[in-house]
């Protein structure tokens, strides 16, 4: 600013007490001190390369108590704050270091800054400083930041930070790109967010879509609401929809699948087509193209999965060898299946291990029970049966069955179902752990009792009987089993048999007993008539045992013992009829023995009484089966 006055007023001061000094006064009207010639456009000049001008030096007490200071009065203030302040007419002001009015009050309202402002300096001066600030800045146009376009709001509500960002927008709305070359080529597209280096680099018409993360969603054009977050995360995604992936490298080969949703790192890394997919974790899905409709949660999840549909797996490295199967669920770390294409197949259980398509397996070779609160409900209501026919075997399967008792070799198993090894992506096979070696070791020391697989079914095929208790191997690389609920069948029908038989017996039984009574009556009265005395026996030691053996087929041995002292005993054979076969004469006392042979009689059910003294002792049923 210029101080004229104040300038003036020294110098006249200068002028009256320097008579003899060595300065002129030029008819120019111009007077100089250290000079003759002082600048015509001058007044007064004062020339030197040695001294200066020392105006009044006062301090602010000083300063302030100056009456009636003229305007454009100029004082050096020591104290306080330190420097040059001349008095505008209403107060004292400072002069600014590079002698400029910091507030710009030079300017009145109706001037305005219409020039560049330049510092004095390049890359030297601050607007404003660490502790004061500027409130608003209010600007229309961009920001350059080093000689780049850093901040831009073309077109209507978009925001564009970085160098690049934005640069080709056109009429797109509600666009926020932070980054270099965010957005760069977005034109009409909305509502984008691209918060990263060359974020949604590509997009053009694409909208709604939000990326975070270097080069996320670097190839999209027309794709339109997908959220990637993390470093290359959908970065061929051209024209997918409703994609979502966090994570580096998550969805990184998507061009136009859509509804996917991967978290984790690399998940979904090679998808390209596929839709509907859901991968959580560590190269879920990782190799997985087209297929759709999976879901994921794990690492290594599903890894080696292509085109493969509608699969489900949850657990470290579960689904591994799947490629192109479809409507698999594996639960639990390991848990996979042994084909890459099979179907509706279900394994749960760490390292379970579904053999065939339409198959569910719980558990590995080391679980040793499987159970809860309730029984297991199998399906039966019978209006969705069909062809029902009363034809189940009883005793004639049961009978040919052979109960065993055995130990399981469960490395054949693993031979049998080609059970691949585990490995990770890079290759490397995963060694089981030390307590799952353990169990295994365990398991194959417990004794079990059953029947085997084949056997059951030789047996059943033998009755021509299409016995559904056989679970048989479906191919090469699946194991037999035995459904243990479904013996109940045979076995009710054989329980029937015999209790149908037992009926029978025991009509048989009770006519008998009704013929002995009868006989025991009239043997009772011959020998009354016979004795014609009343005799008093005891037979207190008087027995009959059961024939041994019986059955029998050629001769069987019935035991007895008589008493001490009686009349007469006998030992009395009846058919089923009633009628009587044989009757022996027993005689003797203590333990005794009758061998009956079976040669002349036929196969069937006999009773034995046997009689002391015309008294019935017991009666014992006989089976004769040649």
């Amino acid at each position: 600013m210029k101080i004229y006055s104040a300038v003036l007023v020294i110098l006249f001061i200068a002028i009256t007490s320097a008579l003899n000094a060595q300065n002129t006064f030029p008819a120019t009207g111009s007077a100089g001190i250290g000079t003759t010639t002082p600048n015509a456009s001058s007044l007064f000049e004062i020339k030197s390369t040695s001294k200066g001008i020392l105006i009044p030096r006062m301090t602010k007490n000083q300063r302030d108590a100056i009456v009636t200071p003229a305007t454009g009065l100029l004082i050096y203030q020591t104290n306080s704050t330190l420097g040059f302040y001349y008095y505008s007419g209403t107060a004292w002001v400072a002069v600014s270091s590079i002698g400029a009015n910091t507030s710009l009050s030079n300017l009145t309202s109706s001037t305005s800054v219409n020039a560049v402002l330049l510092p004095d300096s390049n890359n030297f001066r601050n607007l404003g400083s660490a502790t004061k600030g500027w409130k608003n800045i209010f600007a229309s146009g961009s920001i350059f930041l080093g000689g780049i376009k850093t901040i831009n709001i073309a077109g209507n509500a978009n925001l564009f930070v970085g160098q690049g960002a934005g640069a080709a927008n056109s009429t797109g709305i509600s666009n926020t790109a932070i980054g270099d070359s965010a957005l760069l080529f977005n034109t009409t597209g909305y509502a984008n967010t691209a918060v990263g280096n060359k974020d949604l680099y590509s997009s053009t018409t694409g909208y709604e879509n939000a990326a975070n993360g270097a080069v996320a969603l670097y190839n999209n054009t027309t794709g339109y609401a997908n959220t990637a977050n993390g470093a290359f995360a959908l970065y061929y995604n051209t024209s997918g929809y409703y994609n979502t992936a966090i994570g580096t490298n998550a969805l990184y080969s998507n061009t136009s699948g859509f509804y996917n949703t991967a978290n984790g790192f690399s998940a979904l890394v090679n998808n390209t087509f596929g839709n509907s997919n859901a991968a959580n974790g560590t190269y879920a899905l990782f190799n997985n193209t087209t297929g759709y409709a999976n879901t994921a949660d794990g690492f290594n999840v599903l890894l080696n999965n292509t085109t493969g549909g509608s699969n489900t797996a949850v657990g470290y490295s579960a689904l591994l060898s799947n490629k192109t199967g479809n409507g698999n669920t594996a639960l639990g770390q390991f848990s996979d299946v042994s084909a890459d294409n099979l179907s509706n197949a279900t394994a749960i259980g760490l390292s379970a291990m579904a053999t065939a398509s339409n198959e569910v397996r719980i558990g590995n070779g080391d679980v040793t029970s499987i159970g809860g609160f309730a029984n297991w409900s199998n399906v039966s209501d019978g209006r969705v049966k069909r062809n029902i026919k009363q034809n189940v075997p009883g005793l004639a399967f049961i009978n040919k069955l052979q109960p065993v008792t055995y130990n399981l070799d469960l490395d054949a198993a693993d031979k049998i179902i080609q059970r691949p090894e585990i490995k990770d992506k890079d290759g490397n096979t995963i060694q089981p752990s030390a307590a799952e070696t353990e169990a295994r070791k365990q398991k194959e020391q417990i004794l079990y009792t059953g029947f085997i697989a084949q056997d059951v079914e030789k047996s059943a095929k033998s009755l021509n009987y299409d016995f559904s208790g056989v679970d048989a191997a479906k191919n090469s690389k699946d194991l037999y089993g035995l459904r243990y609920s479904d013996f109940v069948v045979p076995l009710v029908k054989s329980v029937q048999e015999l209790s149908n038989a037992n009926d029978e017996k025991d009509a048989k039984i009770n006519d008998l007993e009704t013929r002995l009574a009868k006989l025991e009556a009239m043997m009772n009265m011959q020998t009354a008539a016979a004795n014609n005395i009343q005799q008093t026996v005891s037979l207190n030691n008087a027995s009959l045992e059961q024939n041994t053996p019986n059955p029998f087929a050629n001769n069987t041995i019935i035991h007895y013992t008589l008493p001490q002292k009686y009349a007469s005993a006998q030992i009395v054979i009846i058919d089923n009829s009633g009628k009587v076969l044989k009757q022996v004469n027993i005689t003797g006392n203590g333990k005794g023995s009758l061998n009956i042979s079976g040669a002349t009689l036929a196969a069937g059910a006999y009773h034995y009484s046997f009689y002391v003294d015309g008294k019935l002792i017991a009666t014992k049923q006989m089976i004769l089966t040649k």
